[in-house]
């Protein structure tokens, strides 16, 4: 099974994924990223035995119910490859959070850390297409206001039989720790 962290912003990003929808009427993008609600990634998509899933997000769900809030800075459209995300600067909190679960995961689980894992870039994915109008959205999306900072009160872990995009679904809702 594999299972997908990250911070939920859906709230706090409404407005912009409900403006790129509108938009995509007339541009037809694949809308397969907004089958989870709006996210920052926490770490990348990782396979675990069946037999420790519930024992994994139990973990991982603890760990992240102990953060505080915090904010992060720096949305912006940005295109990597096939993908159209907002891209969010790197900040001590992000960084910590996905260093601190990879540690768990290999120390306590044997998860690998992902070759991605190294370069980890913070973004929430809005779109997942390969044509040529990912572009054309990408302006779009450049001018659509975006406000900042995006305040991260909670968490989501996601899990899914084949690790395909679109095959997700949210097992766990977790909410930061109260001041």
């Amino acid at each position: 099974m594999y299972i997908w962290i990250a911070c939920d912003v859906s709230r706090e990003l409404n407005c912009i994924r409900e403006k790129c929808i509108e938009i995509n009427r007339s541009i037809g993008l694949d809308e397969t990223a907004f089958s989870l609600p709006q996210h920052i990634s926490l770490k990348i998509s990782f396979e675990v035995e069946d037999d420790i899933l519930n024992e994994v997000t139990d973990r991982v769900s603890q760990y992240l119910s102990e953060q505080g809030a915090f904010y992060v800075y720096g949305a912006r459209p940005e295109v990597f490859g096939s993908i159209l995300w907002l891209s969010f600067d790197e900040n001590e909190t992000l960084l910590r959070l996905h260093k601190e679960l990879d540690d768990i995961l290999l120390s306590e689980y044997g998860v690998p850390y992902h070759e991605l894992d190294k370069c980890f870039k913070f973004h929430s994915t809005l779109f997942i297409d390969d044509r040529a109008e990912l572009l054309a959205m990408y302006d779009k999306v450049c001018a659509i206001p975006i406000d900042s900072p995006v305040e991260v009160n909670s968490f989501v872990i996601g899990t899914s039989k084949s690790g395909k995009a679109g095959e997700y679904s949210v097992v766990k809702n977790i909410s930061t720790k109260s001041k």
